[in-house]
């Protein structure tokens, strides 16, 4: 457990919440707790795990504070609402990938059937991000047509990325341009490494996690 102690410095009220500056820390407090915070009070926050607050303190009085068996019934609750938000969208979005899938070059969808054949999750969490990076780098490779081409691209500023590539999205992040102007690359190179390369989310999630370790499937296959 984790004490901070500071001074409130700004308080602003919207809906069923309080939400609390403390110097460089922002935090919300419920209202239905019965408690208005002012500018001047002193709070001190209870934290678990470096980031979960499971108590606040005003003036030096308890507000509340949750015991682990709480939190834990919270992040259960918190893990069915993902899982039921992820179900839905994975839901409205079927049709829309199965369409893209079914346009993608044979080396692309060689890709996308080493993900879903290894991590039966693969559809519902990460599909929709790899399947983004994926069209992304057709329509460049398509556009570019040389590697050499790809190269100049990356380094384009983004008008000229744009003029170049008509159909880029402008909802990249820089994860998601990079993956997909790599796979753009090795598309024109060597398409044969396509099906094999690391997926879109690999370096933050790992490649168990999301379906890239291919020894990892013939182990459960072989148990």
């Amino acid at each position: 457990m984790f004490k901070e102690k500071g001074k409130v410095t700004e308080v602003t009220k919207q809906d069923d919440y309080y939400y609390i500056n403390m110097g460089s820390v922002g935090f919300g407090l419920e209202v239905k707790y019965g408690v208005e915070p002012k500018v001047g009070d002193e709070m001190t926050l209870h934290t678990h795990g470096g980031c979960s607050i499971r108590g606040m303190d005003l003036n030096g009085k308890k507000i509340f504070y949750k015991t682990d068996a709480q939190l834990e019934v919270e992040r259960q609750e918190w893990l069915e609402k993902r899982e039921k938000a992820k179900q839905a969208a994975f839901k409205k979005d079927k049709a829309r990938l199965d369409k893209q899938y079914d346009k993608l070059p044979k080396e692309f969808k060689g890709r996308i059937d080493r993900f879903r054949e290894n991590n039966p999750r693969f559809r519902v969490d990460y599909e929709s991000y790899e399947m983004f990076c994926c069209t992304q780098a057709v329509e460049i490779a398509k556009k570019l047509k040389t590697k050499e081409k790809v190269e100049e691209f990356q380094n384009m500023d983004w008008e000229k990325q744009q003029k170049a590539v008509p159909k880029l999205s402008d909802g990249h992040s820089g994860n998601t341009f990079g993956c997909a102007c790599v796979l753009a690359y090795w598309y024109l190179e060597q398409p044969d490494v396509i099906s094999k390369m690391h997926g879109s989310l690999s370096p933050l999630v790992g490649s168990d996690e999301f379906g890239d370790n291919d020894s990892l499937r013939e182990e459960k296959e072989n148990t």
